[in-house]
């Protein structure tokens, strides 16, 4: 009996494309103001040579509180510094036994929180799964619906269900989490990774991406998918999955 199993590990880097710089106080062009006071009683920097400091008349004392649910600061000053972190949960995918006559399936997490960067990208820097002998699974090139019975490897980052318009073989898989709102982030899955039912890999692919600033937390989850033909090789197959988040500041 032939048989053919596959696992993946997950990754992580983080890449800056740009040194960081402090945003802009204003802007022209339909106007923008982050990071500002408006009225008396503050300043945004006083400095001599000894010292610098930033003034709000009334605000409260700054301490921080926090529970397993939230985390909060008090006072009215923020800070300016800009950072982008990736936090990928340890993952070891086993997709197990693989069939000609079913899909394998699985999924795995990780998220973004950035704050006062000008948008994110991710991409995805491997190959697709490979045997002992170095056989690779066929990586699907454009978005494709699972076929059993024919050699695909694929993923996408949305929920997949049995009721779409391009059915899913099974329910699996999440949409862009936005946290706490959209009011707050805009992660997204990207052309190609976004519809339900349809899977795609190629190596180096963007397949996540923010919207015009990636201020917030968006919690992805990745859909593997994988199916086999009659003559798809024998062996355990392994992929390590590096993901690399690249910011502009």
């Amino acid at each position: 009996m032939k048989r053919l199993r596959l696992g993946v590990l997950l990754g992580v880097i983080v890449l800056f494309s740009a040194p960081a710089v402090f945003a802009a106080q204003s802007s022209s062009a339909g106007y923008q103001v982050n990071e500002v006071q408006f009225g008396s009683g503050g300043t945004l920097n006083t400095t001599s040579p000894h010292y610098q400091s930033q003034q709000s008349l009334g605000a409260t004392s700054g301490d921080a509180a926090s529970s397993a649910h939230y985390g909060a600061q008090a006072g009215f000053l923020t800070g300016r510094d800009p950072f982008l972190e990736m936090v990928v949960n340890p993952a070891t995918i086993n997709l197990g036994t693989l069939s000609s006559v079913s899909a394998a399936t699985g999924f795995a997490t990780f998220h973004i929180r950035a704050y006062l960067d000008s948008g994110y990208t991710v991409l995805s820097m491997n190959n697709p799964p490979t045997n002992e002998e170095g056989a690779p699974l066929n990586a699907l090139s454009s978005p494709t619906v699972s076929t059993p019975g024919t050699e695909q490897f694929g993923i996408n980052l949305v929920q997949n269900l049995t009721s779409c318009t391009n059915p899913a073989p099974v329910n699996f898989g999440a949409d862009p989490v936005l946290v706490p709102s959209s009011t707050f982030a805009n992660g997204q899955a990207s052309t190609g990774y976004n519809t339900c039912g349809l899977f795609k890999y190629n190596k180096g692919d963007v397949i996540a991406q923010s919207g015009s600033n990636g201020w917030g937390e968006t919690d992805y989850t990745i859909s593997y998918l994988v199916n086999i033909n009659s003559v798809s090789k024998a062996g355990a197959y392994n992929m390590t999955q590096d993901l690399v988040v690249v910011a502009t500041f």
